[in-house]
């Protein structure tokens, strides 16, 4: 009996179930390939190696539709059609109809474990609908990847919009700078025109400056020889001061005598 776990395969491609057997290692060097599902199968009582064995060769002998394992990496893998049981398995695993999908798989195993079920009666899927299923797959793929493109066009155009509304800003900052810049040389230029003016008239004033500061000068010198002249006078005047009063008192000392 199947279980639940393979209803919930990936329906990214058909699957296939195939009922085969594998016997014991023997020493005839035979090699053995896989046979398809329309092969029939051993009966229920058949459970001896060496007539399952003998049954397998038979089957092989007179099979024309082995589908031949590739002998390397490198061969093309030959499609395989997918027989109605996997159809229909891929479909309700795909439609998300797991409970129709044991009630299935559930009488499906039981008719064949009671031999009741006519393998030989069990057809493939025309090529038709294979192709259209994986047509089906890839283009679902690329609808996926079609809205993630949308998204991240749609996320990109957002980031363009903020961009150029950043952009316009730094474009209008930028225009007011160069305005502001070109306002201050104009008026260095016209500082510069006015103070140049003004140069004859500072002339003047620093030799006018220098006028004044050599008769500064001459004043000083004038003044500091005036200065020792009233301090010679005032000092020869007090000498004949003292002088007197000393005269004075040697005439009263004598008239008191």
């Amino acid at each position: 009996m199947a279980t639940n776990e393979t209803a919930e395969e990936s329906v990214d491609g058909p699957y296939y179930l195939e009922k085969v057997s594998i016997p014991e290692d023997s020493e005839d060097g035979f090699d053995y390939e896989e046979i398809t599902v329309e092969e029939e199968s051993i009966s229920e009582g058949e459970e001896d190696l060496e007539a399952a064995v003998k049954a397998l060769r038979d089957r092989f002998d007179g099979s024309e539709s082995v589908i031949q394992r590739p002998s390397s990496d490198k061969q093309p893998i030959t499609a395989i059609p997918e027989v109605v049981d996997d159809f229909l398995r891929n479909f309700l695993a795909k439609m998300g109809m797991h409970r129709t999908l044991d009630c299935f798989q559930t009488e499906w195993f039981e008719m064949l474990q009671k031999g009741t079920l006519k393998t030989e009666q069990i057809g493939f899927i025309p090529d038709a609908y294979t192709h259209n299923q994986l047509l089906d797959n890839e283009l679902k793929n690329i609808q996926r990847e079609r809205d993630n493109y949308k998204q991240a066009a749609f996320q990109a155009g957002e980031t363009i919009v903020k961009l150029q509304k950043e952009r316009d800003f730094h474009r209008l900052q930028h225009t007011r700078v160069v305005q502001e810049k070109n306002r201050l040389i104009e008026d260095i230029k016209r500082l510069k025109k006015h103070y140049a003016s003004y140069e004859p008239a500072l002339r003047q004033l620093n030799e006018k400056y220098q006028m004044v500061l050599r008769q500064k000068m001459l004043i000083s010198i004038e003044r500091d020889r005036i200065s020792g002249q009233v301090h010679n006078l005032d000092s020869t005047c007090k000498m004949h001061s003292s002088q007197n009063g000393q005269q004075k008192k040697r005439g009263t000392c004598g008239l008191i005598a």
